[in-house]
């Protein structure tokens, strides 16, 4: 899809694509280069990789509750 950058800069996600991804305004989104462009991710469901002490570990910036692990849980179930 074909967006435009504005004269400050800003692009506007096409709607089909907010609305599949649940960009609500106000929603913050991690912008990086990707080679010769820009991947754009939900900062909600954004996991990273860093090193510890040698090993990979996979980490994300939102808390997970009792309370979402159980609804994901009884999710399954049905």
């Amino acid at each position: 899809m074909e967006a435009t950058v504005d004269e400050v800069g800003r692009i506007v996600v096409p709607k089909l694509l907010r609305d599949r991804l649940r960009l609500m305004p106000g929603s913050k989104v991690d912008v990086s280069e990707y080679g010769d462009g820009l991947h754009i991710t939900p900062i909600s469901r954004t996991a990273r990789v860093e090193e510890r002490d040698g090993k990979l570990v996979a980490v994300a910036d939102t808390p997970v509750t009792d309370d979402d692990v159980f609804a994901l849980i009884d999710a399954a179930r049905r």
